[in-house]
């Protein structure tokens, strides 16, 4: 009677609330919990996955009976699921608990524990689409004290960038990025740039070549360098799976790497 979820990363504007539609990360984890028991599923695909979830009634007759004679109720609903990907293979891993902390403890020695983050990330950040300039930032970051605001991390989106090729500026908006960035830390806060994973496809964009030149884009079935469309237009995207490809990527999140 409802609609199954679809994992599914998309940028979806004005998500809909308790919809099963997709969103922007798919994590095809599932856990189950009762005040026995704890357990949990995760299904090793990468693909377009649909989930259907749908309570069963008990038909136990056996617990039925039980619960009559003892003037308790019978067992909660069963719940079913149905995983259903449009490619790979099926290789599904079951985390037995039995607590929710075992649970969560067997699911990390999968798939690898998450890093302790850095707490000015714990912090009020501020962030929109899009601010101006740097008389912009400059403006936020002042009135935020003006007004005895907490701020710790400021955002500039993807406008701040050179026709939205990732790691560099516009200098006509941004001119001075470093003594921009100083007026932030003055303060005790920090900059974020946000750097998405569609490159554009340019040569005359260094990312773009450098990344073209050492084969570190996904490609199609039939070999070539996939061309997608996002924000920057026609766009190439990295291949995370291959190491180098990563450290190439996080490498070039450095201040003296930005043009």
């Amino acid at each position: 009677s409802t609609d199954p979820y679809r994992l599914y990363n998309l940028d979806v504007f004005e998500y809909e609330i308790d919809n099963p539609m997709a969103l922007y990360g798919s994590v095809p984890v599932m856990v189950s919990h009762t005040a026995k028991q704890s357990a949990a599923v995760f299904w090793h695909n990468g693909a377009e996955t649909w989930i259907d979830i749908k309570k069963l009634p008990d038909s136990n007759v056996v617990s039925s009976i039980t619960g009559f004679f003892s003037g308790g109720e019978s067992d909660p609903p069963q719940v079913s699921t149905h995983w259903f990907s449009e490619s790979g293979i099926i290789d599904l891993f079951i985390m037995l608990g039995p607590r929710p902390m075992d649970v969560f403890r067997q699911y990390g020695r999968l798939t690898g524990y998450t890093n302790l983050p850095p707490l000015f990330s714990l912090a009020y950040h501020q962030c929109r689409w899009n601010y101006n300039d740097e008389e912009d930032v400059q403006q936020v970051n002042e009135n935020f004290d003006k007004y005895d605001l907490p701020m710790d991390v400021m955002w500039l989106d993807i406008e701040h960038t050179d026709g939205r090729r990732y790691f560099t500026w516009d200098h006509h908006k941004f001119p001075h990025p470093l003594e921009m960035t100083a007026n932030l830390t003055a303060r005790g806060r920090k900059l974020v740039t946000i750097v998405d994973p569609h490159i554009k496809r340019d040569t005359g964009y260094f990312f773009y070549k450098e990344s073209h030149d050492k084969d570190l884009f996904v490609h199609t079935k039939e070999g070539t360098e996939f061309d997608g469309w996002c924000w920057p237009g026609s766009s190439s995207y990295l291949d995370f799976t291959n190491p180098e490809a990563a450290n190439h990527y996080s490498d070039t999140y450095m201040v003296d790497r930005y043009k």
